[in-house]
């Protein structure tokens, strides 16, 4: 009923089988089950409202959760719980995509939580660099917008800034760092379709019906929403470009993969 058990040890699935009226007890290993919540919020009432990472960044679930309800079954609540945090997700990301254009870039990226961020940005470089490659010299002068929204993050990281934002801003410099340097490869080598082989090859987010949907070169994956909470990212390179295209194509095949390599190459990233 719920499969993520299988990522815990026999001790741990029977404290938790044993501790069943107390939800409480769970807490401690629902880091294995989920990769970004370190804790659930409780009201006193022992209502769950809340989902909160290792970095203390919260987010409102879209709807309570009240494992009295389950009535002792643990997987039942936690189903729920998983299945809350993805629609939780999902709305948040829509609100962030329609404040997007009527806010400017600087506030926005104070509002919502990092995960949201490096999303929704994305899914606007898709579209803007799409929009100016049908215009003359359209690359080249959003490179220049690029550049200029670097600046203006830069601005703000030495600014006065929470632990949180800080995170969030650190990890949207280093993806919007490599959004410029595909801008600039694309402006170098005169691409003009948003069809051609370089364009297609990088990783796109797209906003269709109401979900994001990831794509590269024939792969088209649906967003996950699976709560990651607001992690610190690595550098990203050319070879973490074709390790994304590999595994994409793999997804594809309804195949999986693992990076194999000696330690600190971004095989985590």
């Amino acid at each position: 009923f719920f499969p993520r058990f299988f990522f815990l040890s026999n001790d741990e699935l029977l404290e938790i089988l044993s501790e069943t009226k107390d939800p409480l007890r769970v807490q401690p290993h629902l880091k294995k089950c989920f990769e970004g919540i370190a804790q659930l919020t409780f009201t006193p009432d022992k209502v769950i409202t809340a989902m909160e990472s290792a970095e203390k960044e919260q987010v409102t679930l879209c709807r309570q959760i009240i494992p009295a309800d389950a009535k002792g079954l643990v997987e039942k609540w936690l189903y729920q719980v998983e299945e809350v945090m993805k629609l939780s997700l999902q709305e948040v990301m829509e609100r962030s995509i329609q404040a997007y254009p009527t806010t400017r870039r600087e506030e926005w990226v104070l509002q919502w939580p990092g995960q949201v961020v490096l999303a929704t940005g994305q899914i606007f470089w898709t579209s803007e660099v799409t929009e100016a490659m049908g215009k003359q010299n359209g690359v080249k002068l959003y490179k220049e917008t690029c550049d200029r929204q670097i600046e203006d993050i830069v601005k703000l990281v030495r600014g006065e800034l929470t632990k949180m934002s800080r995170i969030t801003l650190g990890a949207l410099i280093t993806i919007d760092v490599h959004a410029r340097d595909v801008v600039t490869s694309l402006c170098n080598q005169g691409v003009t379709s948003s069809h051609d082989f370089q364009w297609i090859s990088q990783l796109r987010y797209y906003w269709e019906k109401k979900l994001v949907q990831v794509r590269m070169i024939t792969t088209t994956v649906p967003y996950a929403y699976e709560y990651l909470g607001n992690t610190t990212r690595l550098v990203i390179t050319p070879l973490t470009d074709r390790c994304y295209r590999t595994l994409m194509g793999a997804l594809l095949l309804n195949l999986g993969g693992a990076p194999e390599g000696p330690a600190g190459t971004g095989k985590t990233e």
